[in-house]
Formats: C-alpha cells, structure tokens, sequence
C-alpha cells in the first residue's frame, strides 16, 4: 500500500497541499544553477582563481527510506534571455553531470530576463520561468571579524559516547542599515582555500612539500537573512579550531554575498529546514518550490530552483595566531608514531610525504598570485 505524506506549504501568499508518495519509484531531475550580476572576470578581483557559472545535475530515485543519485550526462543546457541571446553550457567531463558557461564577460543584467533551458539525452525538456535581478540595492561586503566560542559535541572514546566542549570560531559580518526599508532577502555562501604542507616531505619529495588545498565540501551550508532594517551583525559560518589541519597553516574563505528573489530565498530556507545542510543533492526534502517544469511531460516534476541573484565577493583570511590560545599542528608527530613501528622499516603514509597525495581536498603545488601569508 502506498502511503502519502499531506504537507501544507506557504509560498508567496498561496497555500496550497501538496501530496508527495515515498514510494514513487519515478526519477527526478534535481537541479543547481543559478546566474549572477558578478562575471567571472570581476569575480578575479576578490582576489580568487575566478568562477565561472555552473548548472550541476542529477536524477534520485527513492530506494526504500534512502534517496539514490546519480550523475546526468550529456545534457544540452541553454541560458536564454528575453532578447533571444543564448548562451550554451559546456560539460564538464572532469565532473560528470556538471556544465559550465565558458564565457568570462557574461553577467546578468538588470534590464534583461533569463531562463534556463535543459535537454537530457532521452529527449526530455526542462524550462525554468522567467528570472531577473532582484530591485534591490546591493551593499559591498562589511568587514569580517571571528569571536572565539565552543560548543558541545558527542565524542566516542573506547566506543563509549561522551559530551565534550569543542572550541571553535564563529566568523560574522555587519548587514549594513536599510534606509529604504524594503525587504532584502539574502544568501552567503563560501569557497574555502588553504595550505597543507606535508610533515615529512625533505629529500627527493622536498617539492613536494606545501600545496594549496581546495575542497567544496568543507564549509558547503550557507547562511539566510530576511530583513528590512539592517545594522546588526551576523554570523556566517562556524569552524571548529582544535585537531583541525586546514588551520594549521594559512586558511582563508572567499566569501559570496547574493541578493535573491524572495521565492528563491524561501526554496533555501526550506532545504535548511527539511534536510542536512549538505546540499540539495544530499536526499532532496519532498515539497520544495520549484521554478522548473517538463514542458513536453508535466508529470514529470523537477526539484530545484533556477536564480538570478545580485552578488559581491570578498576574500577573508585567517591564521591560527589570531586566537588567544595554542594550536598544535600534530601531523608530524601523527605521522611518525601511527605509520613508523619498531623494528620495521618506515612504512608513511603518501600524505606524510608529499602534499599532493593529501586526502582532504584537490591539492595543487602552484600558489596563487593573489595569496597572502600572514
């Protein structure tokens, strides 16, 4: 017997039920995309490595209480505007099921509308509605600052759980006074960045020895703000400091300040709500607005969101010293007692040695132009 889950959503004034069967065993399209005012030449100024705007897709099919994705290659993906400009998205085949638009100039603009246009290879087509910038005044990014916190977490020594403090940090900035007094719906999201050196790379791996570490799922939630008044301080992400490698070094986060629609800011604020702040392709909720059809199978109903989003970016760095207390960089003393035993030869593992082989991230030996050390 199937069994129906009746939710009462409330979106833009309507309510309206939705029934949602946890036994559909019908694929969905789930989809990422979302364009913005900031292109990918002005997104160097951060300063960053750039970023181009992707469109990332899946189809999840529900097996038993769990939510199976998988990849979807080889879609024709298309962004439209209202002028019938196009532009076309190019797979990226380093990362299945993720397209980019190779295109270093494009930005939306505030005079144009867009809409998101995708073919899947079994001839489906997926359209989003029309999307333009949100009329609101967007403000540069205020200065960033940390305070020290803890907070407490379940550890499991000898298997037994046990209730510890963890120091951590809580990064913030100041929303800056409103004095038109319209609603801003806003959205931060974060690009991390560090350096990993490798505790025993001398020798022939002493080239080895120090990379610059990249990793999209660390720090991968984001931070929400509905408000009309503004002058106060938010805090954006927590990280915790103690046993951390990323901070053992030089650790910074590019940090993206986007102005969205309000129905684009109530579908995040509902995946807050509904699931694990690992992303929408992490077990997608039931119920979530959407702005995408099937324009030739309406049966077949999409999850995500296409957004047209104001957006600045600025880069905060952050260095261990800053705290008041001590932080040990234990990788070396890891590496010699967990890999080297007695009477054996050394027997390290790769990341000991060389920095490439780091597991925590896609790790490169070249600096970037624009990194600071402090």
């Amino acid at each position: 017997m199937k069994r129906f889950l009746t939710i009462i959503l409330i979106l833009s004034g309507c309510i309206e039920p939705f029934e949602f069967s946890r036994n559909n065993e019908d694929p969905q399209l789930v989809v990422e995309a979302f364009v913005s005012d900031l292109s990918y030449t002005e997104s160097l100024d951060a300063p960053s490595n750039g970023r181009y705007f992707t469109v990332k897709l899946k189809v999840t099919r529900p097996v038993g209480p769990t939510i199976q994705n998988r990849v979807a290659p080889f879609a024709d993906i298309k962004l439209i505007d209202d002028m019938d400009n196009v532009w076309s998205y190019v797979e990226n085949f380093n990362d299945w099921g993720t397209y980019v638009l190779l295109d270093k100039a494009f930005k939306a603009r505030i005079d144009r509308s867009y809409k998101l246009q995708i073919t899947m290879r079994d001839g489906l087509i997926y359209e989003s509605d029309w999307e333009k910038l949100p009329n609101t005044e967007s403000c540069e990014i205020e200065d960033i600052w940390f305070n020290e916190d803890e907070r407490k977490v379940y550890e499991y020594p000898a298997g037994k759980q046990t209730i510890v403090d963890q120091k951590i940090i809580n990064v913030s900035s100041s929303i800056p006074i409103n004095s038109e007094r319209d609603t801003r719906y806003m959205k931060w999201v974060y690009a991390p960045m560090w350096i990993y050196e490798a505790p025993l790379a001398s020798g022939p791996y002493s080239d080895y020895k120090t990379c610059w570490i990249t990793n999209d799922l660390y720090l991968n939630d984001y931070a929400l703000q509905e408000d009309a008044v503004g002058g106060f301080d938010k805090v954006l992400f927590t990280m915790q400091t103690e046993k951390n490698n990323r901070i053992y070094k030089n650790f910074s986060v590019l940090i993206y300040q986007q102005y969205i629609s309000k129905d684009y800011f109530y579908f995040w604020k509902l995946m807050k709500e509904q699931s694990d702040p690992n992303g929408i392709f992490d077990a997608p909720p039931a119920n979530l607005p959407s702005n995408l059809v099937c324009v030739n199978d309406p049966s077949k109903k999409p999850i995500g969101y296409f957004g047209v989003v104001k957006e600045k970016a600025k880069r905060w760095y952050f260095h261990k010293g800053e705290l008041s207390y001590y932080i040990e960089d234990d990788l070396r003393k890891e590496c010699l007692v967990k890999y080297n035993r007695p009477d054996d030869p050394p027997d390290y593992a790769p990341e000991c040695l060389s920095c490439l082989a780091y597991t925590k991230g896609e790790a490169t030996l070249n600096r970037p132009s624009w990194w600071i050390d402090n």
